[in-house]
């Protein structure tokens, strides 16, 4: 009887691990890096510089997105205006948008209804992005070869953690 449950509870526990679900995004979780990578795997380029701060938070059917540089830029005199130069500036450097989010466990995506966002043509669309879990971070992003710099295509790699 007793060797019946250790194998049960080995048989369960290789099924928790093996399928990501819902409810292991459920929380808060902190950016680590931000990446843009080539087909080979290098990095192209760190679209939030080499120091990213920002979250993703999964509540209630609910995801939150918002990256910027933890960069710090500097804003010299010039023609134009400060104020113009910050404007321009947070369009490059930060993200944001809210909204009710679904889960395919089996795919490994979720796909959220966007209905808040710092870029105004983001209202209304729908983005799906990828996750899995290696230990204890997770790796999210959208899919691969979906981001476009000049002539190059990369494909974006979030890493999170939990804080």
């Amino acid at each position: 009887m007793t060797r019946h449950v250790v194998f049960l509870a080995a048989a369960l526990n290789a099924v928790a691990v093996a399928v990501p679900s819902a409810q292991t995004l459920r929380g808060t979780w902190k950016i680590v890096s931000a990446e843009d990578l080539r087909p080979d795997g290098t990095v192209g380029r760190y679209p939030w510089g080499r120091r990213p701060v920002g979250s993703i938070v999964v509540e209630g059917g609910s995801c939150y997105v918002q990256i910027m540089s933890g960069d710090v830029p500097g804003f010299g005199s010039g023609a134009s205006p400060i104020g113009e130069q910050m404007t321009a500036s947070l369009l490059t450097s930060y993200i944001a948008y809210t909204g009710p989010c679904t889960f395919d466990d089996a795919k490994g995506t979720t796909t959220m209804k966007v209905v808040a966002a710092w870029r105004p043509d983001y209202v209304g669309t729908e983005q799906t992005r990828f996750y899995r879990f290696e230990g204890n971070r997770m790796i999210y992003g959208p899919a691969p070869n979906s981001i476009r710099a000049g002539d190059e295509r990369f494909t974006r790699r979030l890493t999170l953690e939990r804080p």
